[in-house]
């Protein structure tokens, strides 16, 4: 089995499978990476049958060497156990696995209110399409794949509410979540100027046709539109749209930072579309970096003012 055939059957096995798009990008990339590492090691394709243990531990040591992080390095296994299990399911226990490197459990850093409101306002010089898109990532905690596809039987606005139905990532299934008044009105604005188009999609290409346009564009929006518009070390804290997802989860869970009662774990869980709680707890209850940096910051300074 070549190369190509490999990766051509496992494309066709991933697209049976109830996989995110992303998932399966991801995995099919990880996957080609460790096959292209397999030919220059050994100098022949990888095979499934000709897979020996070694080879695992031999890559895990070479993601090592080049610096990849630990979460890294396990993804990118987990992909490469999902290849075995579809391609040769009979290897997967014949296989010594190696260790995956550990790290320390954190959630992934929130914004401070000073920075939340500096992107609310870097909006305002944005157009209606891309401020609708921000407003939507800041305040629903949609994942970039939800917000592209989120159609206007979606929505529904209100003069005191509203609400917007977004595809779970994995599945068919729906989740709906309130919009504040902050949305409503970037969705109003954005209602107003959209292109008449044949299609239902809320979001649309800002140049004729105005075709439906993929979680790409909504990192573009994100990743380079916005970030150009705010301070140098706060555009360095945005990555994309989940930067967004995971400060409105935290936000929720603890308060506001103290300012507000904590939401309940299930009620944060149903508004980030996770199926189970568990889930939402696992990766959002554990301190952050920036977390741990102020506690430490202020023990320093109380020391230092005595």
């Amino acid at each position: 089995m070549s190369k190509f055939r490999l990766m051509q059957r496992l494309e066709e096995k991933l697209e049976g499978e109830d996989l995110s798009d992303a998932t399966i990008e991801r995995t099919t990339i990880d996957v080609g990476q460790f096959c292209e590492w397999y030919r220059e090691t050994t100098g022949e394709e990888l095979e499934p049958r000709n897979l020996v243990s070694i080879d695992l531990q031999e890559y895990r040591g070479w993601l090592q060497r080049h610096d990849m992080k630990p979460a890294t390095i396990t993804r990118k296994f987990a992909s490469i156990r999902k290849a075995i299990t579809l391609l040769a399911p009979e290897r997967l226990h014949e296989l010594r696995w190696p260790k995956m490197p550990r790290a320390q459990k954190t959630s992934p850093s929130g914004l401070t209110r000073n920075e939340r409101n500096a992107v609310i306002r870097a909006t305002e010089r944005m157009s209606s399409r891309d401020r609708c898109i921000i407003h939507l990532a800041l305040h629903t905690g949609a994942r970039a794949s939800s917000i592209a596809s989120v159609r206007l039987s979606d929505v529904e606005l209100g003069a005191r509410g509203g609400s917007i139905t977004y595809r779970r990532a994995k599945g068919d299934n729906t989740y709906t979540v309130p919009l504040n008044v902050e949305v409503r009105d970037a969705i109003r604005r954005w209602i107003d100027e959209r292109p008449r188009v044949q299609h239902d999609l809320l979001p649309c290409a800002e140049r004729f046709p105005h075709d439906p346009i993929s979680r790409w564009v909504i990192h573009h929006v994100i990743h380079r539109r916005l970030t150009r518009l705010l301070p140098e070390e706060l555009a360095a804290k945005i990555r994309g749209s989940h930067c967004f997802r995971h400060d409105l989860a935290r936000r929720l869970l603890d308060g506001d930072g103290g300012r507000r009662a904590p939401v309940p774990a299930s009620d944060v869980a149903a508004i980030c579309g996770h199926a189970d709680a568990r889930v939402t707890v696992s990766i959002y209850s554990s301190p952050s970096q920036s977390d741990l940096r102020r506690a430490l910051d202020g023990i320093v300074g109380e020391e230092g003012e005595a």
